[in-house]
């Protein structure tokens, strides 16, 4: 994403955030060659994410899926933060003129309040044990799809591998490092800053090696 452009919908994002007001969050992500991160964010208190932040497992989904290709922007999906936090998502797809991603503009709306106020106002009427209906009714607002709001590369990370095969305890060989890191580029995770030197600190290798592996990886698919 060139100057004007960031300059743009940094602004967009201050703006967003004042006029929606604290219950929403908004996100730029700055998808620059190998260095996807948060390059604006309003109402921050919502995820505890900052500037610099990684992108999410689920926007790496997004973009490794090209949905911007056939799609403007994407609604109504639910997210969640690592504290358990619900909230509704939307995504705007920021492209050039040749239809190439350049950046996600995100808005999370924080629906737990109004969560939370259905079921006081179902208690108040004595039908609080009847609440698993207005959860079908939350349900149906949302597509399929599920983001969780990671802080992280080392949640990201720990959300696509599976923990065992993270255990420090456990001495992994060459076989498995390979197998790990072709996962977790397949999710495009080596597109975040700062991705390399986390994932030779979780394997307990060296960053030429993290290179080494990718190599290995990308030549056995």
């Amino acid at each position: 994403m060139d100057k004007n452009n960031l300059n743009f919908y940094s602004s967009l994002v201050k703006f967003l955030g004042q006029a929606l007001g604290e219950n929403y969050e908004i996100v730029l992500h700055n998808l620059e060659e190998d260095h996807f991160h948060i390059a604006a964010i309003e109402n921050n208190h919502i995820s505890g994410r900052d500037i610099d932040s990684p992108v999410t497992g689920f926007a790496l989904d997004l973009i490794r899926s090209k949905k911007h290709l056939t799609q403007d922007y994407l609604v109504n999906y639910k997210s969640q933060t690592i504290n358990g936090k619900n909230l509704k998502g939307a995504t705007f797809f920021i492209r050039n003129d040749q239809n190439e991603l350049l950046g996600l503009l995100c808005i999370n709306q924080d629906i737990s309040k109004y969560q939370q106020l259905s079921q006081e106002i179902l208690g108040l009427a004595g039908l609080a044990k009847e609440s698993h209906s207005h959860v079908a009714l939350d349900t149906a607002l949302f597509s399929d799809s599920v983001e969780i709001l990671e802080e992280t590369i080392e949640g990201i990370i720990y959300s696509i591998v599976s923990p065992d095969l993270l255990d420090q305890q456990i001495t992994l060989n060459k076989d498995l490092k390979v197998e790990i890191i072709r996962q977790l580029n397949e999710k495009g995770v080596f597109q975040i800053k700062g991705a390399v030197s986390q994932v030779a600190k979780i394997l307990n290798i060296s960053d030429p090696s993290v290179y080494r592996y990718l190599k290995i990886a990308e030549q056995t698919k």
